[in-house]
């Protein structure tokens, strides 16, 4: 049978739950598979081999002889794409079994089927896991044999992708689970979001150095925003812990990968410090990410070192200074003009800063320590 034992049981402990008899389901050779009576696993089944050896439709027991390993119940084959894959018994008197027989098979049939849609499903996701590692991180990788592999597994390296990683946030959420492995809930969460992606398509997710990659396929930047962030959402609500994520740029050539990889993973680990943030673009977090890095000991002290002339007055008139000057990207006009004043203004606060401070936020240098000092602390 093509399904596993585990699966096999599992549909036999369903059907049992639906019609109160028991089930036994038997692989090609007429061995027990699964079966509701614990004692009869692994044992030949006597009614299953005579039904296969002789292709009958069907095979009923009026009179079972529990000696030679033979119940009263019913036998039918099971099918599966045309073929025989297999054989289910109900065991119980025959005048009540049959009534339901041909039921029971079809419900038998219909969940094997699924069951080996999902098995299929599951075997193309870790192939394509496997595929996105060897991209990834090949020392010397064969593009020929990579775009052959690929589009093998339904996906084409020279189409556009967006790298997207998600990681575990470093704080967990209130009604998480501490003693969840790190590793399984970022298993069990994967294959959350690959039965998701299957519904659209072309894209594809893999468990990767301690995070959760998704290669997002011909995806805009506001689409790879919204379905990442939906994704961590229905992560956060249904594993009750606190996910951040990180988007790349888009890949422009197959090489492009694995530096879009550690672009995207870098934002999400910025998205993870950052309070209220939840996905992150790798090209909005450069600098404040990089300034946050810096220990708050260092940043603390350096804050002390250059406001240490100032009045509290005028230190809380300076961080609005240097805080509208970084948000408008340096731009005097836009800083009057959201400020509701002239442009001279702007410059004659930046003069005397540097009065104050000897540090000049027209100066590059000057401004990213300026820039430092004034971060959160």
């Amino acid at each position: 049978m093509l399904i596993s034992q585990s699966y096999a049981q599992k549909i036999a402990d369903e059907m049992k739950e639906a019609i109160g008899r028991d089930i036994n389901i038997m692989d090609r050779q007429g061995v027990i598979l699964a079966s509701t009576d614990p004692d009869r696993k692994g044992q030949l089944h006597q009614g299953a081999v005579r039904l296969l050896r002789e292709g009958l439709a069907s095979l009923s027991i009026e009179q079972g002889d529990p000696g030679q390993g033979v119940q009263a119940g019913v036998n039918f084959p099971v099918t599966a794409g045309g073929q025989v894959e297999g054989v289910i018994g109900i065991t119980g008197p025959l005048a009540e079994v049959s009534s339901f027989a041909r039921i029971v098979r079809r419900m038998a049939e219909l969940l094997i089927q699924n069951v080996q849609r999902q098995q299929q499903a599951e075997l193309q996701d870790n192939a394509r896991a496997l595929f996105i590692e060897s991209w990834l991180f090949s020392d010397q990788p064969d593009w020929t044999g990579l775009e052959l592999r690929g589009q093998l597994l339904g996906m084409d390296i020279r189409e556009p992708y967006t790298v997207a990683v998600l990681t575990l946030a470093e704080r967990e959420a209130p009604h998480s689970r501490p003693d969840t492995p790190g590793k399984f809930r970022r298993d069990a969460a994967a294959q959350m979001i690959r039965g998701r992606l299957r519904e659209d398509g072309g894209h594809a997710c893999a468990v990767m150095r301690e995070c959760i990659l998704l290669l997002l396929h011909n995806v805009s930047r506001r689409q790879a925003q919204e379905l990442t962030g939906s994704i961590c959402q229905d992560i956060e609500g249904f594993f009750q812990v606190l996910i951040a994520g990180g988007i790349s740029g888009p890949i422009r050539s197959p090489d492009e990968v694995r530096s879009c990889f550690h672009a995207a993973r870098t934002a999400a680990e910025a998205a993870a410090r950052f309070p209220g943030k939840r996905v992150l673009f790798y090209d909005k977090t450069s600098l404040e990410f990089v300034l946050r890095s810096i220990p708050r000991e260092i940043r603390s002290q350096l804050n002390a070192s250059i406001f240490s002339g100032c009045t509290a007055e005028e230190y809380r008139a300076f961080l609005q200074l240097i805080q509208d000057y970084f948000a408008e990207g340096g731009n005097l006009r836009r800083c009057a003009e959201k400020r509701f004043v002239h442009r001279n203004t702007i410059q004659y606060h930046i003069e005397r800063l540097k009065r104050q401070t000897g540090y000049d936020l027209r100066v590059p240098g000057d401004a990213v320590l300026l820039c430092l000092a004034v971060q959160p602390q």
